[in-house]
Formats: structure tokens, C-alpha cells, sequence
């Protein structure tokens, strides 16, 4: 997890990278649990505590909002509901005339760390203008 966060392993050095680059987002993610900052190093919060607590953080914290914007919007609720859409748009398409001849699929909407699967190159031309340049209209 220590990986995932940015950090490398290796306790303290490790969670004072994260406090001297997310020190404001740690802070929120210790206060909704009814600590603070200023304690860290006292018997209320140790660094073995801050370890555990930071390893450990929901998807929805503060820290992984901040360092991974996009990706925390998107929890199983989101992906589930883009797969929703995708099949019903894909449901559609199915029965259009672009549909039975396998053209023009609907792309898939967007989601973070998923690439696009159609390859684009270039752009489309018409007929003709592809002849001239071909040589075939002489």
C-alpha cells in the first residue's frame, strides 16, 4: 500500500514524505477520526498508529482524493454505472442499420486507466480526393 500511496517502504522516512507533500489531507483524515496532527508522536498517536491509519484509508479519504484525483471519483458504483450505459447504448446500436452491418460501434465511455481500444489514424477523405492522390482518377 505504502507503493500505491507514493511512498516507499521503510516506516517513518516513508510517512514524513507523505506529511511534508499531503500534510492537509492527512490532517482531515485524522480529524473525521477525532485526532489530530499535533499529536503524532505522543501516546494519543504514535507512528506506528499514523502507519496503520494511512495504510489503511478508505477509498474515499482525503489523501487518496488528493493524490489520485481521478481515479477515486470513480468507486463500483460509477464503474458499474458506465457499464450500465455502455451495454444499453450498445443495446441500441445493435439494432440500427450500422448495427447489423458491425459498423460505427458506440465507444465505451471513458473511465480512468482504460485506454480507448479503436485505434485512430488519420482522418477520414472522400473517394475521390483518395483517387487523386493515389493516382487512379488519370
Amino acid at each position: 500500500m505504502a507503493r500505491a500511496l507514493g511512498a516507499e517502504p521503510g516506516g517513518i522516512l516513508s510517512l514524513d514524505a507523505l506529511l511534508e507533500e499531503y500534510s492537509e489531507a492527512i490532517e482531515y483524515d485524522l480529524i473525521v477520526l477525532g485526532l489530530r496532527l499535533r499529536m503524532l508522536g505522543t501516546d494519543a498517536l504514535d507512528w506506528a498508529d499514523l502507519r496503520s491509519i494511512v495504510k489503511h484509508l478508505p477509498l474515499e479519504s482525503a489523501l487518496l482524493r488528493v493524490m489520485h484525483p481521478e481515479g477515486s471519483r470513480w468507486q463500483t458504483a460509477e464503474h458499474l454505472l458506465a457499464d450500465v450505459a455502455d451495454s444499453l447504448r450498445w443495446l441500441a446500436w445493435a439494432r440500427t442499420d450500422d448495427g447489423r452491418r458491425g459498423r460505427n460501434m458506440p465507444e465505451p465511455i471513458a473511465r480512468p486507466g482504460r485506454k480507448s481500444n479503436r485505434e485512430r489514424v488519420g482522418t477520414a477523405t472522400e473517394l475521390d480526393q483518395m483517387n487523386d492522390f493515389l493516382g487512379w482518377n488519370d
